[in-house]
């Protein structure tokens, strides 16, 4: 029985260390270049498992929009997980997977690299941490109910309720 105590005081106290040192990726923001045609994106690990992201060009971040209609208030789709120093990280109505590692966790020079796999393209990534979201651009057609609008006819058509990935849950 002592054996077994020690043994689970040492699981917590390790898992304690390793978050301690920055092993964990809830609430990080991640700016990541393509190796395939070097663009930028976006993504972020939300606490709780939600994900995040956009693309990133001109300084702006144009966030990835989620249908919201089978989402419940402070829900977001995609999933990220983590063991150890790999993770997965998946945005299902982007059609975005992401597997990789983290290197240097708990430093200022921290990297994500890994794989991402979109509409059945694969290109390598390699990320770097943000401290803070960049603007966010303009080009967003999301009236403040959340509810994206096809501004094509003169009135605007509901076409489903969607909400950006990039913004806080309330």
């Amino acid at each position: 029985m002592r054996r077994f105590l020690l043994a689970t005081i040492g699981i917590v106290l390790a898992s304690s260390a390793a978050i301690a040192d920055g092993l964990s990726l809830a609430s990080s923001l991640w700016q990541c270049t393509r190796a395939s045609d070097r663009t930028q994106f976006v993504m972020t690990f939300y606490p709780g498992g939600g994900v995040g992201g956009g693309e990133f060009e001109n300084g702006e971040v144009s966030p990835y929009i989620f249908d919201a209609s089978q989402t419940k208030p402070g829900e977001w789709p995609g999933r990220w997980r983590q063991t150890g120093q790999r993770f997965t990280w998946v945005f299902p109505d982007q059609t975005i997977r992401i597997d990789g590692s983290l290197s240097g966790p708990g430093q200022a020079n921290a990297r994500l690299t890994g794989t991402e796999i979109s509409l059945g393209e694969r290109s390598a990534i390699t990320c770097t941490s943000m401290s803070k979201l960049p603007m966010i651009g303009d080009g967003l057609v999301i009236p403040k109910n959340g509810r994206f609008m096809d501004l094509g006819r003169d009135e605007g058509e509901l076409k489903v309720p969607a909400g950006l990935s990039l913004r806080e849950p309330e």
